[in-house]
């Protein structure tokens, strides 16, 4: 997402939400200041969840020029302690219209900003500060780190919870059905929205449960990916609330069915642009530097799922079978494993690599366990973080998992396949991150503190629920 699509002019991005001086606010004014009446200004605490500041035209000027004070407090992640003045500085490369008008005809646009101390300084707590940090540090070790995403949700009819208990799906699809005629189905509108707002969408399809739907976004370099994330989640659920509809992107609202997973295809290029994780010699066509990255976030994993995978509820998708892996392995095809091998090796890759030289890729490394309730942001930054401390450290993968059993046959166990199991609890995730100080230091301690603290607060209020199947199975038996 590099210029806010169709409703935004082209712009040398120099100095555009970095702090820096430039003339790039002077020319967007001109070509683009009378567009809105009001603007959000969008950014994520640590937890993920979008923020926003809405202004009216006659302040932009000013906030381009000197960015906007807001609470830094807001960043903490539901651990909320001191206030903080902060700057929120508009990322011009952002940019879009939104593309639905209010009742009162008044048009909003939107930028996602970079957060500054009141130095111009990039705040040390800002998630899209601490993946910009990794991204240069890839950079100058010759690396640039692009992902494709698979983004999973469900849309929900009201009420969205019955008397049962249970969410209520829009349909009864199943994968790639077409359960709704094209004018009932919301996924249309959600694509195209989000195309006038920059994210250029490869395709959407209905998943595996009901009421479930997936949107594709294409190959893009790592903080686009992180911004496209973030602009997806917003459009699906402004979209589906318009229409009377819940979009959910908690990773298993129904017990009996598929959960949400945020599978992110990740390519490595060198400075030329060349995909740096092919080698046709391979028997499995890894390159070193694929398999040594991909040792590193096999090695990191039990860590990363802290981010990764950062609510109570997405240990009830991981490991839980419907293709959710729970094994610390990788695989052409076994389903268990959390790093899968994507993309037709020779041609043209699965996700459109248009940032790629030539436009060609030929191998992806997918992770799978992420799921999309993280914050895109430090999700990337950890993966990267990972897989270039694998690099760095020359390490090896194990053998690869072997694929599933024929229908009827026998699985193997952890036991028998000699690997790890991903963590099954946040909190176990939690103590994980503690002592990975390579996760630890992707993060930064501001945000490392933020994020444990907020984290630790709710799987502690978790444990102390007393659920209605404790009262259903112990009330009268104990």
């Amino acid at each position: 997402m590099t210029t806010g699509g169709s409703n935004a002019q082209q712009l040398d991005p120099a100095g555009a939400g970095t702090g820096e001086h430039s003339d790039a606010p002077v020319r967007w004014l001109a070509a683009n200041g009378d567009a809105a009446d009001f603007i959000e200004l969008h950014f994520t605490d640590v937890a993920g969840t979008l923020k926003s500041v809405v202004l009216p035209r006659s302040q932009l000027e000013e906030t381009l020029a000197y960015g906007h004070w807001f609470d830094g407090s807001a960043l903490e992640g539901g651990a909320r302690l001191l206030e903080t003045d902060l700057l929120l500085r508009p990322d011009l490369r952002t940019w879009g219209l939104l593309p639905w008008v209010e009742a009162t005809g008044e048009r909003t646009g939107r930028f996602i900003c970079d957060v500054a101390t009141p130095a111009g300084e990039p705040y040390p707590a800002d998630p899209r500060a601490v993946l910009r940090r990794v991204v240069q540090e890839a950079a100058e070790l010759g690396f640039h780190y692009h992902v494709a995403s698979e983004v999973e949700f469900f849309l929900l009819r009201p009420p969205r919870i019955t008397s049962q208990g249970s969410a209520r799906p829009l349909d009864s699809g199943g994968y790639f059905d077409q359960p709704l005629p094209p004018a009932e189905r919301p996924t249309e509108a959600m694509v195209a929205a989000l195309e006038a707002l920059g994210v250029p969408v490869d395709a959407s399809h209905h998943e595996i449960g009901q009421g479930q739907h997936e949107i594709d976004l294409p190959l893009l370099p790592a903080l686009e990916a992180a911004d496209a994330l973030v602009t997806c989640k917003f459009v699906v659920k402004s979209i589906a609330r318009r229409r009377g509809l819940l979009a959910t992107f908690m990773p298993k609202p129904l017990a009996e069915t598929a959960g949400s997973g945020l599978h992110l295809h990740q390519v490595l290029a060198d400075r030329q642009g060349q995909d740096v994780f092919w080698d046709p010699a391979d028997e499995h066509g890894l390159s070193a530097t694929a398999r040594a990255f991909l040792a590193g976030q096999l090695a990191h994993a039990r860590a990363m799922c802290a981010v990764l995978a950062p609510t109570v509820n997405s240990y009830k998708r991981l490991g839980r079978g419907f293709d959710a892996p729970s094994t610390i392995g990788w695989s052409d095809a076994n389903p268990q494993a959390m790093i899968r091998l994507s993309g037709r090796r020779g041609r043209r890759q699965t996700h459109r690599p248009d940032t790629l030289a030539g436009g060609v890729g030929t191998l992806a490394l997918e992770l799978r366990c992420p799921d999309p309730s993280c914050n895109p942001y430090l999700a990337l930054a950890v993966a990267l973080a990972a897989g270039l401390d694998g690099i760095r450290s020359a390490m090896e993968p194990p053998a690869p998992l072997a694929p599933p059993p024929a229908a009827g046959g026998p699985a193997a166990t952890a036991e028998e396949e000699q690997v790890e199991l991903l963590p099954v609890s946040l909190g176990e995730a939690i103590g994980e991150l503690e002592w990975d100080p390579v996760v630890r230091a992707a993060l930064g301690a501001p945000v490392y503190e933020r994020l444990v603290m907020a984290k630790e607060q709710e799987w502690q209020a978790y444990r102390r629920q007393i659920s209605a199947w404790e009262l259903e199975r112990y009330l009268e038996s104990s």
